[in-house]
């Protein structure tokens, strides 16, 4: 796992806090669920922290009169109709920021951390970055469903019960292999051993060593060939690229911090670029691509970063 900032480190305790009082508050909260928050509370004096002032947020919320008298119903009204467009936003900052699938999921990493997780069939899923799983296993079938970011599965063989991956509109099914699948605006799978069934509705397509697929904006199953090596090199801390384009790039670094990175220009996008980047110094990487491509970096804040051409 890497490191994180301090600052990191609070904002990923308080997505976990948020996350744990909307779970636990559901109708459909396990004893399991209840376990796991109690072992997670007494991990470091923070959780409890954090947990007891995002249950007062979600009291006072819910404390909201749902009621007026009709004196006031205009003016309480439009107290509503603010509410619920403030309410929508933050719904939108919650799917955009991966609150929603964390709430979701059984395992997620916030921004900045890669976390290996031992399944109980021996399996091994590492994630990525900002990135969330839930796991469905039966008796007749061992089911991911990625929420979001990317993964990466090593898969105990088990023909009695298949393993299947799950994306937003993608399924990949593995023959006992390893690969990674990534949701975002596409969903992609890339198969680093052995042979795994991609199907996305009728579509269906099987990769071998080597092979990648992902889902088009037409919604058609496109299957190629890449170094998945290269294309997973997160695993091991680090990010490399072979002549890619530059705002390509950047989207793929921006994944391991907060905020946003915006290219300013197309000249400066298209550019193309050739290196390995630690995962862990973001600062060393902004600096390398600055000195060796004809673009000026500016950190206008902890939250925004402009690239433009020089």
């Amino acid at each position: 796992m890497t490191n994180v900032s301090d600052k990191a480190r609070e904002d990923a305790i308080a997505e976990e806090a948020a996350g744990w009082v909307a779970r636990l508050g559901s109708h459909d909260a396990t004893d399991a669920d209840r376990r796991r928050f109690e072992f997670w509370k007494i991990q470091d004096p923070a959780h409890a922290a954090a947990f007891e002032e995002m249950s007062s947020l979600w009291g006072d919320l819910a404390a909201v009169p749902k009621t007026v008298a009709p004196r006031r119903r205009r003016m309480v009204g439009g107290g509503i109709a603010a509410l619920l467009l403030l309410m929508g936003c933050l719904g939108i900052i919650a799917s955009e920021t991966g609150l929603i699938a964390r709430y979701r999921s059984d395992f997620y990493t916030p921004v900045g951390v890669i976390q290996r997780i031992d399944l109980d069939d021996g399996s091994v899923v590492t994630l990525n970055t900002d990135s969330a799983i839930k796991v469905r296993y039966g008796q007749t079938e061992r089911r991911i469903v990625v929420l979001r970011g990317e993964a990466f599965f090593d898969v105990t063989p088990n023909p009695a019960r298949p393993f299947v991956v799950s994306g937003d509109e993608t399924q990949a099914i593995a023959l006992g292999t390893h690969y990674a699948v990534r949701v975002g605006e596409r969903d992609e799978v890339m198969v680093e051993e052995g042979h795994v069934a991609v199907t996305a509705g009728s579509q269906r397509a099987v990769l071998e060593t080597g092979g990648t697929a992902h889902l088009g904006a037409d919604g058609r199953l496109t299957t190629g060939s890449g170094d998945v090596d290269d294309l997973t090199s997160w695993r091991s801390g680090k990010l490399v690229f072979s002549g890619r384009p530059l705002g390509e790039v950047l989207g793929q670094i921006g994944r391991y911090q907060r905020g946003r990175i915006m290219v300013l220009d197309d000249q400066a996008s298209q550019l193309r670029v050739s290196g390995v980047f630690a995962v862990t110094d973001l600062d060393q990487a902004f600096a390398a691509l600055q000195e060796s491509l004809p673009i000026r970096i500016i950190r206008v804040s902890d939250w925004i970063t402009l690239v433009r051409s020089r």
